[in-house]
């Protein structure tokens, strides 16, 4: 027989699957867990499955809200300095490596952002380029 914590499994895996139905097993899913799992132990259960999912949410809005945050503050450099430029002489990596993690495209069936590093670099590479224009003049 599963447990409560199987069963929450395998809700998740419903949640992240790529079902057409997704909301209809889901719902099948939860009304089961829900009819079958009566218990204080399994409420509990039940309750932290939840809460887990409520950070999970907030952590990926946290991310979404960076991103979007990085694409408004690019948008406008990208037409003082091209991105290929940043990545070809900072990342050594070509202009669509570098658009795929600024905006979260997904390649292959994942979704690549820039990493803790990879925003280092990046940012990094933004202050030389100003300390080069503002070095810059014309005698």
């Amino acid at each position: 027989m599963k447990t409560i914590n199987d069963e929450l499994k395998e809700l998740t895996a419903i949640l992240n699957g790529d079902s057409t139905n997704k909301e209809g097993e889901y719902q099948q899913k939860f009304l089961y867990i829900q009819e079958h799992y009566t218990t204080k132990a399994d409420s509990e259960a039940i309750a932290d499955w939840l809460l887990n999912g409520y950070h999970e949410l907030a952590k990926e809005a946290e991310e979404l809200n960076r991103t979007i945050a990085l694409q408004e503050k690019i948008k406008e450099m990208k037409e003082i300095v091209p991105i290929s430029y940043i990545a070809r002489n900072y990342f050594g990596k070509s202009t669509a490596w570098l658009q795929q993690r600024i905006y979260g495209y997904k390649v292959r069936g994942r979704v690549y952002t820039l990493s803790e590093q990879d925003r280092l670099i990046f940012n990094n590479a933004i202050q030389d380029i100003c300390n080069k224009l503002g070095s810059l003049s014309i005698a």
